[in-house]
C-alpha cells in the first residue's frame, strides 16, 4: 500500500518561527516520517506547500495531492492534523470531503485515522474541516482587529517600508515603527523639492519638473528603488500622495476585495476613497507643507481627461509584449498624427511604432494562419508539438506487459511462501520490492492514461483553430470598434512579442513582431 505526506505552514507556525521556534515544515516532516516507520506505513512521496493560500487554487501542492488522491493512486495521506489539509470556504472543503470519499484515501494524523468509508469517521472529518474554518476566520478577525489597532497607536503594520524607511522592531513593546534610512531621505527630500520647488539649474535657477521628469532623472543617477526595478512616473506620483512621508500611518488605503470571475475568486486591491490617517510615532521626512504644496501642484496639473464611455481604444491592447523589458506594450494619443505603440518603462530602449502598423502586421499573420501553413514551423514550436496518440498507446501497452509480470511474479512471491520456499522476512522483503515496482508503474500508467486524453483533446482544439482564424479574419475588417476587435483576437492570440531597435514610427519593416497562437500548452 503506498502513502504519502502533505505539509502546510499555517500562519501560527510563520509567527513562532518569528519568535526562534524553528522550521516548521523541518519539524512535522521528521515527526510524520518517525510516525509512518512506526506505523510501517510506505511513504513514497512528500508534499510540501511554501506558499501562504486560504484556498486550493493558491495551492499548487494540494492542487496535484488531490488530482492523484482522485486517481486512485494513494491509500492515505498522512497529516499533522485536519486543519492542514483546508481552511477554505465551504466549497474548498467539500472539494476535499468528496475527493477522499470517492477514492476511498485514508486521512492518517498521528492521533486518528479517518477512513472515508466510515460514517462516524467522516461525519468527524467534515466537523473537523468546519471548526478549522471557524478558527482560521477567527484568528484572521483577532489579527485584523490587532492590526487596526496598532495603526491608531502610530505603528507601522505593513510588511514592506516605503523607500526613505527601514521597518525597526519597537523596543520594550509589541509591534513596527520606521526609522529614516539617511541617503534615502535625501532622495525623498530632492522628490518633493524638485516637484514643488524645482531642480537648480546651471545658471543658479530652479526649474519645476513633473514626474516624469522626475523618474528619469533619478535613473540617470542610476539610484535603485525599493520595490521596483526602475523608477517611473506612478512611482513618483504614490510617494508624493503618501502621507507617511510626513510623519502619518494611512489605514485602509488599498482594502482587499473579492470578486467571482468566471467561477474562480479573484482578489483585487482598488485604492479606497475612505482613508483613515493617524498620527505616526516614526520620524518625519517631509514636513506638513511640503507634502500639502505638492497635493496643491498635483491638483492644478489634472491627468488628461478619461473617456466617459472608458471603452477599449486599443486593438491589441493586453496583447503585446515588449521583448526587452516584459513590460505589456501601450497606446500612446499622439497629436495630428497616428497613436503610437510604445513601452512606456522609462529605461527601456524598445522604439515606439505607429499602432495601425503593427495591427496591419499581425493580421498578415493571422491570414497565415487560416490558409493552414506556418503553424508547424512556428518560432518557438517545441511547446506546439502535439503528440500523437498512437505513440502514447504503445508505450502504454508495454507498461500494461511490465504490470501483468510483475503480478505474476507477486503471485509466485505469494506461493513460494505458502510452500513454504520463502521465510517470512524473504517474503516480505520480495513482495515490498514488487509492491513498489506495482506502484511505480501504476504512477506511469496514470500519467499515459492522462497524456492519451491531453492528446485527443488537443487534436482536437488544433483542428479547430484554422477554422476559428478564418472566421475571425472575416469578421474583424468589418468590426468598428477597437473593443470588439481586441476581444475578437484574444480568442485566437495568446500574446505577441515586439521589438525594435531603430527610431522612427513608421516603415512597417523597423519593426519585428512573433505572434504566439492560443493552443494548449502540451
Amino acid at each position: 500500500m503506498s502513502y504519502c505526506i502533505y505539509l502546510r505552514k499555517s500562519r501560527a507556525d510563520a509567527e513562532a518561527e518569528m519568535r526562534g521556534e524553528g522550521e516548521t515544515l523541518a519539524r512535522h516532516e521528521k515527526a510524520l516520517t518517525e510516525f509512518a516507520k512506526q506505523a510501517n506505513l510506505n511513504v513514497t512521496a512528500i508534499y510540501r506547500e511554501i506558499v501562504s493560500g486560504e484556498t486550493i487554487a493558491a495551492r499548487p501542492e494540494m492542487q496535484k495531492l488531490l488530482s492523484e488522491v482522485s486517481a486512485g493512486l494513494w491509500d492515505g495521506v498522512i497529516v499533522m492534523d485536519i486543519d492542514r489539509l483546508a481552511r477554505g470556504n465551504s466549497i474548498d472543503q467539500g472539494i476535499i470531503s468528496q475527493t477522499f470519499l470517492y477514492a476511498n484515501t485514508k486521512i492518517i494524523t498521528p492521533t486518528k485515522t479517518y477512513d472515508p468509508n466510515n460514517e462516524f469517521d467522516e461525519e468527524y472529518f467534515e466537523f473537523g474541516l468546519f471548526m478549522s474554518r471557524r478558527e482560521y476566520k477567527t484568528i484572521n478577525r483577532r489579527l485584523q482587529r490587532g492590526r487596526a489597532a496598532s495603526v491608531k497607536e502610530g505603528k507601522y503594520v505593513s510588511n514592506k517600508a516605503p523607500f526613505g524607511y527601514e521597518r525597526v522592531k519597537i523596543k520594550n513593546d509589541k509591534g513596527f515603527t520606521l526609522c529614516p534610512v539617511p541617503e534615502q531621505a535625501e532622495i525623498v527630500k530632492n522628490i518633493f523639492e524638485w516637484y514643488t520647488a524645482g531642480i537648480l539649474q546651471s545658471d543658479g535657477t530652479q526649474k519645476r519638473i513633473g514626474m516624469s521628469l522626475i523618474a528619469r532623472e533619478l535613473n540617470n543617477r542610476k539610484i535603485k528603488p525599493a520595490n521596483c526595478s526602475v523608477w517611473t512616473a506612478q512611482t513618483i506620483r504614490d510617494m508624493l500622495i503618501n502621507p507617511v512621508y510626513c510623519g502619518k500611518i494611512r489605514w485602509n488605503w488599498r482594502p482587499v476585495k473579492k470578486k467571482m470571475i468566471n467561477g474562480k475568486m479573484i482578489k483585487e486591491r482598488p485604492r479606497s476613497t475612505e482613508v483613515l490617517l493617524f498620527d505616526g510615532i516614526h520620524e518625519a521626512i517631509i514636513d506638513q507643507e511640503t507634502f500639502q504644496l505638492a497635493a496643491d501642484v498635483m491638483g492644478k496639473n489634472k491627468s488628461r481627461t478619461i473617456r466617459e464611455d472608458k471603452t477599449t481604444q486599443n486593438p491589441l491592447a493586453s496583447l503585446v509584449i515588449c521583448q526587452k523589458c516584459g513590460r505589456k506594450m501601450q497606446r500612446r494619443p499622439n497629436s495630428n498624427n497616428p497613436d503610437l505603440l510604445i513601452c512606456s518603462a522609462p529605461t527601456c530602449d524598445n522604439h515606439a511604432s505607429y499602432l495601425h502598423l503593427v495591427e496591419k502586421h499581425v493580421i498578415e499573420v493571422l491570414r497565415r494562419w487560416a490558409n493552414g501553413y506556418q503553424i508547424e514551423n512556428f518560432p518557438n514550436s517545441s511547446k506546439l508539438v502535439i503528440h500523437s496518440t498512437d505513440d502514447y498507446k504503445s508505450e502504454l501497452s508495454g507498461i500494461m506487459k511490465a504490470e501483468s509480470k510483475i503480478n505474476v511474479q507477486l503471485n509466485k512471491a505469494f506461493e513460494a511462501f505458502e510452500t513454504g520456499i520463502y521465510d517470512t522476512e524473504t517474503f516480505k522483503s520480495r513482495s515490498q520490492i514488487l509492491k513498489s515496482q506495482l506502484a511505480e508503474v501504476n504512477i506511469k500508467k496514470i500519467e499515459l492514461q492522462h497524456n492519451i486524453d491531453k492528446a485527443i483533446e488537443n487534436e482536437k482544439i488544433i483542428n479547430e483553430f484554422i477554422p476559428k482564424t478564418q472566421n475571425v479574419i472575416t469578421s474583424y475588417e468589418t468590426l468598428l470598434d477597437a473593443h470588439s476587435k481586441n476581444n475578437m483576437l484574444k480568442q485566437i492570440i495568446d500574446h505577441i512579442d515586439y521589438n525594435k531597435n531603430t527610431r522612427g514610427h513608421g516603415h512597417q519593416e523597423d519593426f519585428t513582431i512573433t505572434v504566439y497562437p492560443k493552443l494548449p500548452k502540451i
